[in-house]
């Protein structure tokens, strides 16, 4: 014995109805738990002929026009196999996993031109700074934590920035992501105002009466000096 089931034109749509709205509700669901944010990864930028000519000839590579090439090191800790190449302007990517020449030149590719100021919370709760050797770049650290912490209210959470300011161009651009809710970016009232470190300075003396004629005495006195402080410090 067979069954057969037929759907009339009313029960087609509503069994399409069902599946849109399960459909629907399924990527609703997705968005919950997909968080999309940005990441920063160093990248090496070929621009001179000769090495876009050694990667087309490890990589055989297939292009009619070849502007740049990018290679993107992926896990952040120098390049090798796991990294990927992209090719300008046909933005094709190739992964590096296949040319064993190529990835012995990647591996002797040095960063230059970039440093790394990282601030960890101290005893008293403020981000400390142990770099000494560009105090240029640490001042800068500072000045943005002071910035941040004045006016977002960053407690319990988290932030990414990536600044770029290019004189030759004319360009200052800043990208903000990790913040989770715009609110907290749309709030006028907090603004930054800049502000000096403030300097307390305490002195106890002691004053000897003979004859007290008084059970109270008030001492009032105004002293100006200077506090010179080791640059650094």
């Amino acid at each position: 014995m067979s069954l057969h089931f037929v759907l009339w034109p009313r029960q087609r749509v509503v069994v399409i109805l069902m599946f849109v709205a399960l459909l629907q509700s399924a990527l609703a669901q997705s968005d919950k738990e997909v968080i999309v944010s940005r990441k920063a990864l160093p990248v090496a930028v070929i621009k001179d002929r000769s090495t876009i000519q050694f990667f087309v000839e490890q990589y055989f590579i297939s292009e009619d026009r070849i502007d740049s090439m990018e290679v993107f090191d992926m896990n952040e800790n120098g390049f090798d196999d796991k990294d990927i190449l992209k090719i300008y302007p046909s933005d094709r990517l190739i992964s590096l996993s296949q040319a064993e020449t190529a990835l012995d030149v990647m591996r002797n590719w040095k960063r230059t031109g970039f440093i790394e100021v990282i601030g960890a919370k101290n005893k008293y709760g403020q981000i400390e700074v142990r770099e000494k050797e560009y105090p240029v770049a640490r001042e800068m650290h500072a000045a943005l934590v002071r910035m941040i912490e004045e006016i977002y209210q960053i407690k319990g959470k988290k932030l990414s920035l990536f600044f770029e300011f290019d004189d030759v161009k004319g360009i200052a651009a800043l990208k903000i992501w990790g913040f989770g809710d715009k609110k907290s970016l749309q709030d006028t009232t907090r603004s930054f105002k800049y502000k000096h470190d403030l300097l307390f300075f305490t002195r106890t003396d002691t004053v000897f009466v003979n004859k007290p004629i008084y059970d109270v005495i008030y001492i009032e006195q105004t002293k100006r000096d200077t506090v010179f402080i080791k640059e650094g410090e």
